[in-house]
């Protein structure tokens, strides 16, 4: 009989009530989907917020020959406990971490948690695969050490080369089980690469994924957006790709097919400041990207070479200016506390946030973490300890903790806060966005959001009017309308276009909730619902 695998996640301690640290790992659902369609059983859990008695329950009730725990550096300390009660529910299942922190402190990892057999290294499905062939065939037996791709706590095994062929993996949507499960919505959040060209000293992506980028065809991507849309109604999606526009040609032809798929979904990417062009921006847009992320990092060529980011100021400007011009949403990432960093430099990260305007800004302390160049070098100057994660509890490694960092970022946030109004696009910019591009519903949408914010709910209830009128297919005219008659008091109406946005996506999960409480048996409790957005780190 093949081997059953439970793959499993928890936020740390710490993070039991956030709501982006409650996510189930993506990566997880292309680990179960490998494994599924192969004959392996797998199912997967996010046991986030449960006790030790209701996790040593679990475990039990689900009798798996293998157990795979999901590890970060962030939820390393409640890894090592899943691991502990696991072993103590199944003596004698796998036990297996996965995930950036054990693969590159493998040695540290063992050392802390006695209950672990082995890693899975870096990229885990065929790993993952040759563990649960191997079960198979010598069932108790110990063949399964030698499936290449482990750190066993006695050496490693063959190196596993990088998957060639992302598409053979399936998608989860194909294969999902899970329990624990908070919201179906995070089913939406999807991978469509594998790796980042960029060699940042303080990202982990290269020495994790390999030093090239992989691609899913576009065919494989819309036929996951198609089914997500056909068994959970979903069409808002979020693509976590380190770099999603890297490559050029296959992107135009991914924009071209959502285009012609009638799904009209929205969503949003994050990508760098190097590889994006009008042509892409506006096929994009297009095709629903309504939200864009870069990792900027920096307002100071200077911190920028020291970070070995490989983009310039000037690229930055451009690719901003782009992205404003052809009217999306636009968030940045910011760095600070970087050693070297002067207040002046911290000057010029403030004054690119006002000269750039940006909807979203996320600034973040420098952050040193295994498996980074960054990382390397403060282990060889002896500035992070070999025992640091061991002697703390879920806290990060900061390169620069001090009363500079704490200033920049106070001073920083105080400036996306005061600017937050300007980043707002004008009746001007929306005009020339329509006149430039014609007919587009995310200008709609946005034109729509604004004018609702100003108080101006005819021109909004226009702008979602006429994405009915010329896509009577898209959801999103109906649902945002909806939203808007509900704020008016004119609930009859919104609930008619509810049941419009339904019709479209059976089980669409905003518009199921706004109907059940907007239902006449419910009162009059009101709840303003918005679609999600990109995960915040």
């Amino acid at each position: 009989m093949n081997p059953r695998t439970l793959l499993v996640y928890s936020a740390p301690r710490s993070g039991f009530g956030d709501e982006w640290m409650r996510f189930l790992p993506i990566g997880l659902g292309y680990l179960q989907a490998a494994l599924k369609q192969k004959g392996y059983p797998c199912r997967l859990a996010n046991l986030s917020g449960l006790s030790r008695k209701e996790v040593l329950a679990y475990f039990r009730s689900r009798e798996a020959e293998i157990i795979g725990i999901s590890m970060f550096t962030f939820n390393r300390k409640r890894s090592f406990e899943l691991l502990q009660w696991a072993r103590e529910a199944q003596p004698s299942a796998v036990m297996l971490a996965g995930g950036p922190h054990p693969t590159h402190l493998a040695a540290e990892v063992f050392q802390e948690c006695p209950a672990l057999d082995a890693i899975v290294k870096g990229e885990g499905e065929l790993p993952l695969l040759g563990v649960a062939e191997r079960l198979a065939a010598a069932p108790g037996e110990e063949l399964w050490k030698e499936a290449p791709g482990l750190i066993l706590r006695n050496g490693e095994t063959l190196t596993q080369p990088p998957m060639k062929d992302l598409d053979s993996i399936g998608f989860p949507a194909q294969h999902f089980e899970a329990d624990f499960l908070d919201n179906v919505g995070q089913l939406a959040y999807l991978s469509t690469s594998r790796g980042c060209p960029a060699t940042c000293n303080f990202c982990n992506t290269p020495e994790f994924w390999g030093s090239s980028v992989r691609f899913r065809s576009p065919d494989a991507v819309l036929q996951e957006m198609k089914l997500l849309r056909a068994q959970h109604g979903l069409t808002y999606f979020s693509f976590r790709d380190d770099t999603f526009t890297a490559h050029r040609g296959r992107i135009l032809k991914l924009m071209e097919s959502i285009q012609g798929s009638g799904l009209h979904p929205l969503w949003n990417c994050q990508s760098r400041v190097n590889l994006v062009d009008e042509e892409r921006l506006v096929a994009m847009k297009r095709a629903g990207c309504e939200f864009m992320q870069f990792g900027v990092e920096h307002a100071s060529e200077r911190i920028l070479a020291l970070l070995d980011k490989g983009t310039n100021l000037r690229q930055a400007r451009n690719a901003l200016a782009l992205v404003r011009k052809v009217g999306m949403n636009l968030g940045i990432y910011l760095i600070t506390g970087i050693p070297g960093e002067e207040w002046e430099d911290v000057e010029a990260s403030a004054a690119f946030i006002g000269e750039t305007r940006p909807h979203d800004v996320q600034i973040s302390p420098l952050a040193i973490y295994p498996g980074t160049r960054l990382f390397d070098r403060y282990r060889a100057e002896g500035r992070v300890g070999k025992d640091f994660f061991q002697a703390t509890g879920d806290a990060e490694v900061f390169a620069r903790m001090d009363a500079h960092t704490e200033r920049a970022l106070r001073h920083l946030e105080g400036v996306t806060t005061r600017q937050k109004r300007r980043a707002v696009y004008s009746p001007k910019e929306f005009a020339e966005q329509k006149a430039w591009l014609g007919f587009c519903a995310v200008t709609n949408l946005l034109c729509g959001e604004v004018a609702e914010d100003l108080g101006n709910f005819t021109e909004a209830e226009a702008e979602y009017a006429e994405i009915i009128t010329l896509e009577p297919a898209n959801t999103w005219g109906f649902l945002k309308r909806a939203l808007l008659r509900e704020k008016l008091g004119r609930r009859p109406e919104a609930l008619s276009d509810l049941a419009e946005v339904l019709q479209l996506a059976p089980g669409n999960p905003e518009a199921s909730h706004l109907q059940s409480l907007w239902s006449p048996e419910h009162g009059k409790h009101k709840r303003r619902i918005s679609p999600p957005t990109a995960p915040r780190p």
